[in-house]
């Protein structure tokens, strides 16, 4: 019995500095669809995209026919040629995909752009959103682009506007 007191008023304790706390939210997709400094990275990112997947798609094409014609070949030619046609497909799919990593990778070219290119203009969103929280009153905000699982909203608590109107 003395258990299930002390876990009840652990549990009350914890639930009493909650209720003090003020949450709002923020909707950070749509805060960015309205810089424009973003979209314009947004298409320079999707155009350097494009053209990379281009090249590797082009590479995959290449890889493809001469697979193709290996196997129409692949009777008659010897052992050997066998091996050498079919290590040639190898390194040209090894060579694929480290251009792809090269590309598209943890350290690729197009994630360091875009680090470069949005890493800034989310430092300057967040900034926003702790001015417009602190002079609200909130100690917490969620992000609805991030956030899972919110089943209701009041638009009492959202400052994606407010945010926004501080940007301009």
């Amino acid at each position: 019995m003395k258990k299930v007191f002390v876990i009840l008023a652990i549990c009350f304790m914890a639930v009493l500095p909650a209720a003090a706390q003020s949450v709002g939210y923020v909707d950070t997709e749509k805060i960015l669809s309205c810089i424009q400094e973003y979209l314009d990275a947004q298409n320079e990112l999707n155009t350097l995209a494009e053209k990379y997947k281009a090249d590797i798609q082009k590479d995959a094409d290449a890889i493809d026919a001469l697979y193709r014609d290996y196997m129409s070949r692949k009777q008659s030619l010897s052992a050997a040629s066998q091996q050498a046609k079919e290590n040639e497909i190898i390194a040209k799919e090894k060579a694929m995909k480290e251009k792809e990593d090269k590309y598209f990778g943890e350290e690729g070219v197009l994630t360091k752009r875009s680090e470069k290119l949005i890493s800034p203009i989310q430092g300057v969103v967040e900034e926003a959103i702790q001015k417009v929280a602190a002079s609200r009153g909130c100690s917490i905000v969620l992000d609805l682009t991030v956030t899972t699982g919110i089943v209701y909203k009041d638009p009492k608590y959202d400052l994606t506007n407010a945010v926004i109107d501080y940007l301009r």
